[in-house]
């Protein structure tokens, strides 16, 4: 995957501010345009408890609930307090010379992958990659959706949903981390939409976006 030099300045002022509130700097997409757009990313420090493996509740001397330290995932406080303290740092670096847009946000459930090592934890579950050039096996062809086969060194090995050609079975294809241009992962909902007890039908509800917390920019004036 492709590097980027303001990627890597944006980087090297977020990653202590982000270490600094406890949160771990994901990823960094820069969308160039009439205005540049900065998306940072901020997950949990790795090692910290998934939501679903959290740790309840613990008592406090006094008797009260509180919190367990390790957060369960990233606040909208932390987005918004990184975003604050990353805007004004990029202002006083005079990082980026026109005006932008800065977005802090958690990546998701379908969160996108800047480094090969944050695919490994998720060997077996889906993704859409789109590759720098289109494979030799696939003529003309450089987007996929696929399951995770494994992740060896740099390399990638996925399974695409479809063959190259009608009567053959898809077969597994292994591609250098350097030839993916972006990938993501892809959230499968569970089927709600049979029957549920009692005769009823369950609906599939897709996910809302969350707004990211905006902050430091667009720098033309104006405030969030």
């Amino acid at each position: 995957m492709s590097t980027h030099p303001l990627r890597d300045a944006v980087a090297a002022i977020a990653t202590p501010l982000a270490d600094a509130l406890g949160i771990a700097l994901w990823g960094i997409e820069i969308i160039d345009g009439g205005r540049t757009v900065l998306r940072v990313y901020v997950d949990v420090k790795p090692g910290m408890p998934a939501p679903e493996a959290a740790a309840p509740e613990t008592a406090a001397p006094d008797g009260e609930a509180t919190e367990d330290i390790a957060p369960e995932r990233v606040t909208i406080d932390q987005c918004a307090r990184l975003s604050r303290q990353l805007g004004l740092a990029l202002d006083v670096e005079d990082v980026v010379r026109d005006a932008y847009v800065l977005e802090v946000s958690s990546p998701g459930l379908e969160r996108p992958f800047f480094e090969i090592a944050q695919i490994a934890p998720y060997v077996g579950r889906t993704i859409e990659l789109t590759l720098a050039v289109p494979h030799p096996e696939w003529p003309g062809r450089r987007k996929f959706r696929a399951d995770i086969v494994r992740v060896e060194g740099d390399t990638l090995t996925f399974l695409p949903d479809t063959a190259p050609r009608p009567d053959e079975d898809p077969a597994p294809i292994s591609v250098a981390w350097d030839d993916v241009k972006k990938a993501h992962l892809i959230h499968i909902f569970p089927d709600t939409t049979r029957p549920q007890p009692g005769g009823k039908s369950g609906q599939r509800k897709k996910a809302q976006p969350k707004k990211p917390a905006r902050g430091g920019a667009p720098h033309d004036d104006t405030t969030d």
